[in-house]
């Protein structure tokens, strides 16, 4: 029985028995309170003791319409174009304003879309009009190929709105994204497109790049490169970086997820140098060999925080956790896992939950320690 039903079932007892039962008094006796209610007093009465008997939710596509457009109203301006003028010719690209300092505005962009530069130049629209910062107002402050990420920095009297940083742990499959940048040069510039997440872990590598993506279908062309993806919020959920392109393919997009985002810049703003953490762990890719349907299972390399962790081989790891945060991360795969060191820090502490013959085991904390191929 629904409580909407018990609502009507108990207002019926409750009718009947009021007028069944009605007691007499006698005198006036200042004790004895005399309150008759009638059957819509009653009802609202017991609603509002019970507000979940019964609720109402209306969404409409013009209140869905009016905030997404409220949205990019906001975050638009903080999505710039990118001139890579060298040796190698001219390209086009778009970067993301993350922070600002008084006039000095930080930018994250893609590793490509500034590499082997001799000159950059970050162009912006007010009112359908182009304008330009010229390269003696930019500092590059760091490039990383892994990641395909760089962050510049530009000096600007104009106001430039900062796009504040999500946690793309939270991004779920199937909600939406919305991509800002700038395909095929700046007479498209700061193109809109909106798609869906359907990939929260996919790993790509191509050349130096080395790294997880999200996977969505918002469209993407060359010189969206370095823009942003953006929920629903207005926040950003990853920095677009490549595409499928085949003949047979449409809208498999990629972008490098916030959090990677996070910890490279922080990197790059400190000393310009990239130092990868160092968990000491060996595995198969994409199958799990100690016969479990989910999580990594592990050849233990000594020296590495695993190994003072107190994993053994042939554990299976199926959380990761550092020091700041609340709940362990779910490992169902390798992916998720390499994603989970990559936005992690040297110097973090990490804890992992892991099976051992059958049995759940929490490990000790051990700290993460510089890559031995950064040393």
């Amino acid at each position: 029985m629904t409580l909407k039903k018990l609502l009507y079932v108990v207002i019926a007892v409750l009718v009947i028995s009021l007028s069944a039962c009605v007691p007499v008094y006698e005198g006036s006796d200042p004790d004895v309170i005399d309150t008759a209610y009638t059957e819509e007093e009653l009802i609202e009465i017991i609603e509002d003791l019970m507000p979940e008997a019964e609720t109402s939710t209306t969404y409409t596509l013009d209140e869905f319409e009016g905030a997404v457009k409220s949205m990019i109203q906001q975050v638009h301006d903080g999505v710039i174009g990118i001139v890579n003028e060298s040796s190698l010719g001219y390209g086009t690209g778009s970067g993301v304003v993350y922070k600002s300092d008084n006039d000095t505005y930080y930018v994250v962009t893609n590793e490509h879309v500034v590499a082997d530069y001799d000159t950059l130049t970050v162009v912006y629209e007010r009112n359908g009009l182009l304008f330009e910062v010229a390269d003696e107002n930019i500092t590059v402050l760091g490039m990383d190929p892994v990641t395909d990420l760089a962050v510049l920095t530009f000096t600007s009297s104009e106001d430039f709105p900062v796009i504040p940083i999500a946690d793309s742990y939270e991004v779920e499959i199937g909600q939406f994204a919305f991509a800002i940048g700038n395909p095929l040069g700046f007479e498209y510039y700061g193109t809109v497109t909106m798609g869906v997440i359907s990939g929260l872990a996919r790993y790509v590598q191509n050349a130096e790049f080395d790294a997880t993506l999200l996977q969505h279908d918002a469209a993407i062309s060359p010189g969206n490169s370095g823009g942003a993806l953006i929920n629903i919020n207005g926040e950003l959920i990853g920095i677009n970086n490549m595409k499928l392109v085949t003949d047979n393919v449409s809208n498999i997009g990629f972008a490098i997820p916030s959090n990677t985002v996070q910890r490279i810049i922080e990197d790059l703003e400190d000393d310009g140098i990239i130092t990868r953490p160092y968990l000491g762990i060996s595995t198969y890719a994409q199958v799990n060999a100690c016969g479990l349907d989910y999580g990594v299972c592990v050849t233990v390399e000594p020296g590495g925080a695993a190994d003072a962790a107190g994993l053994e081989d042939g554990d299976v790891i199926i959380g990761y956790k550092t020091g700041d945060m609340d709940e362990f991360l779910d490992i169902y795969n390798f992916n998720d896992l390499r994603e989970a060191i990559l936005n992690s820090n040297v110097g973090d502490s990490v804890t992992m939950e892991y099976i051992r013959n059958g049995s759940e085991y929490v490990s000790d904390t051990a700290t993460l320690n510089v890559h031995p191929d950064d040393q």
